[in-house]
């Protein structure tokens, strides 16, 4: 047992070493601050990261399995007849790109008139409609909220040679007009968040800090 003094200094130095329970509180509340003031940051962030690396993968994906099919069938635009009704989309779909995209499942909307949807495995989802072009509308994260064009919901388009003035004469891509300047593209994407999908494309796919929507 250590002598009486030894234990006095010891009391002494815990002393001084302790935290009183004020203190305690007024370091939980800076931590607090800190945290509501980063973490939502930080979300959003990540929410981008993810949006763009979705994206990047769908743009690709679908890129890839149009030309496969192409290759073999010629455009595909051309082999859906304008306005074609729902059915007709789901039997387009099956015959010419279900063989070339890995998918979970494949479904009507609910009214029916929307298009047909196709579930990817990672949560995401697209659905076709055809007008002059085969718009394709991609959901990053599916069914879930808020549904949104250019938050979460993102237009590209399937076209045929003969379609003037759209996307620069490419089969396959955003939704914009030829020749569109970067500028031109998010005061398109600001008034009609269709054309939000042409912004991004031009930016890699990146959301920038003047990407008109939070997500």
């Amino acid at each position: 047992m250590p002598p009486p003094r030894q234990n006095s200094i010891a009391a002494t130095i815990f002393k001084h070493l302790a935290f009183t329970l004020a203190e305690v509180l007024i370091t939980l509340g800076i931590l607090g601050i800190v945290s509501a003031l980063t973490i939502p940051s930080f979300m959003q962030k990540y929410k981008k990261e993810e949006a763009t690396a979705r994206l990047k993968k769908f743009y690709s994906t679908m890129g890839q399995a149009i030309t496969l099919s192409e290759s073999k069938n010629g455009t595909l635009n051309d082999l859906l007849e304008k306005n074609a009704g729902v059915d007709e989309v789901e039997e387009w779909f099956n015959k010419y790109l279900a063989g070339y995209l890995k998918f979970e499942k494949g479904s009507y909307s609910p009214n029916k008139n929307r298009g047909f949807t196709v579930y990817l495995a990672d949560g995401s989802s697209f659905y076709l409609w055809k007008a002059n072009c085969t718009e394709v509308f991609f959901d990053i994260n599916g069914d879930k909220k808020p549904n949104t064009m250019g938050r979460d919901q993102f237009n590209f388009m399937l076209c045929s040679d003969n379609i003037a003035g759209w996307a620069d004469n490419k089969h396959w891509s955003s939704y914009y007009n030829s020749g569109t300047s970067r500028l031109r593209r998010r005061n398109l994407c600001i008034t009609e968040p269709r054309f939000c999908s042409g912004l991004l494309e031009y930016d890699n796919w990146e959301f920038k800090e003047d990407y008109p929507y939070r997500l």
